[in-house]
């Protein structure tokens, strides 16, 4: 999960692939909430506004996995 993390600080057009992956690991992505909390939290998250709208319902689909 490190390398997903940092894959996605180095290079924030990972976004998408990174959260599907958290997204796919269920609640073993659990030490990535803060991320995805964080990913949230940005005034804009993709290159497009439908990027964008998929990043939002992967992390809310995250979070609502997670304790």
């Amino acid at each position: 999960m490190q390398t997903l993390l940092a894959s996605r600080e180095e290079n924030d057009a990972t976004s998408n692939y990174v959260l599907a992956w958290l997204n796919r690991m269920g609640v073993a992505a659990a030490p990535a909430l803060p991320r995805v909390q964080a990913e949230l939290a940005l005034p804009r998250r993709g290159r497009s506004i439908a990027a964008d709208g998929e990043l939002q319902r992967i992390c809310r689909a995250i979070l609502m996995r997670l304790p």
